[in-house]
């Protein structure tokens, strides 16, 4: 389930840069108020597969109708939307719960309204489709230096980056118990331009990327991967992305061109 809600306030709101930590922290919050036995499953287990534990939940960064740098951070100005997926119903039942009766989000000084929730219907996964992010994509690899183990980031532009996704997946999936062959997988296109972004999470420096790309497999594991987000950190708001509306051809230059839909979007740009 992907839910889309749209925050609202008299006046602009400024958010420190990474942001995301504060979007982490009120929906663990949220969902545990409203379902305290789910708050501790997400927050202290999740779901394990070959030693990796998930937590099956990514959420977005905020789009605001118009977004600036402060002195503090960034300055938003409503509406602000943010968009939340698990393929796990209950969480998701337990924050729509929490949004629709308390009507307001706090993160850190700010203060937000709840303007709108709804639940966004599943687009069409076949065959071959052309996606954009919407939170960036993270994908790393241990490499040795010396006697100890280094986390090194990946870029899209690395085969390797491809490669640790389509794995990741199948490792969620075997978490979620999916009935999916071991032979099933993935297979990634990507887009020319990727935009790299450096975040802090709880004291870490985390590497991500943010770009388009076009995927195609097993009906299954593009769902679990729109739904539970693609890559590390999903939990963290990393790895989320929208499925581009409809594909044609533009009149000159051959190049491929999406019509977007989405709030806050311009309205065509080229692949």
């Amino acid at each position: 389930m992907r839910l889309h809600v749209v925050f609202s306030s008299e006046e602009p709101v400024t958010l420190p840069w990474h942001y995301p930590s504060l979007l982490q922290g009120y929906l663990y919050r949220a969902i545990a108020k409203a379902r305290p036995d789910l708050g501790s499953l997400l927050h202290d287990r999740g779901l394990t597969a070959e030693g990796h534990r998930y937590k099956m939940m990514v959420f977005s960064r905020l789009f605001p109708r118009q977004a600036s740098p402060a002195s503090n951070g960034l300055s938003m100005t409503p509406p602000i939307h943010w968009w939340v997926s698990s393929p796990l119903l209950a969480p998701m039942q337990a924050l729509v719960e929490a949004l629709m009766s308390e009507n307001q989000a706090i993160l850190g000084a700010a203060n937000l309204d709840v303007a709108s929730v709804e639940v966004e219907p599943t687009p069409d996964l076949s065959g071959f489709v052309w996606c954009e992010t919407i939170s960036p994509l993270v994908a790393s690899t241990a490499v040795r230096d010396g006697e100890k183990l280094q986390k090194r980031y990946l870029s899209p532009y690395d085969a390797a980056f491809w490669q640790v996704l389509a794995a990741n997946l199948q490792r969620k999936a075997a978490a979620f118990g999916l009935p999916v062959q071991p032979a099933s997988t993935v297979r990634f296109k990507p887009g020319h331009e990727w935009r790299s972004r450096l975040l802090q999470v709880q004291g870490t420096q985390v590497r991500g990327y943010e770009g388009r790309f076009a995927i195609e497999g097993d009906p299954q594991l593009l769902l679990l991967a729109y739904e539970a987000g693609l890559g590390e950190r999903n939990s963290q708001g990393f790895g989320m992305f929208r499925v581009l509306s409809r594909r044609r051809q533009a009149q000159s230059g051959g190049c491929p061109v999406e019509e977007r839909t989405s709030h806050g979007m311009p309205g065509y740009s080229c692949l």
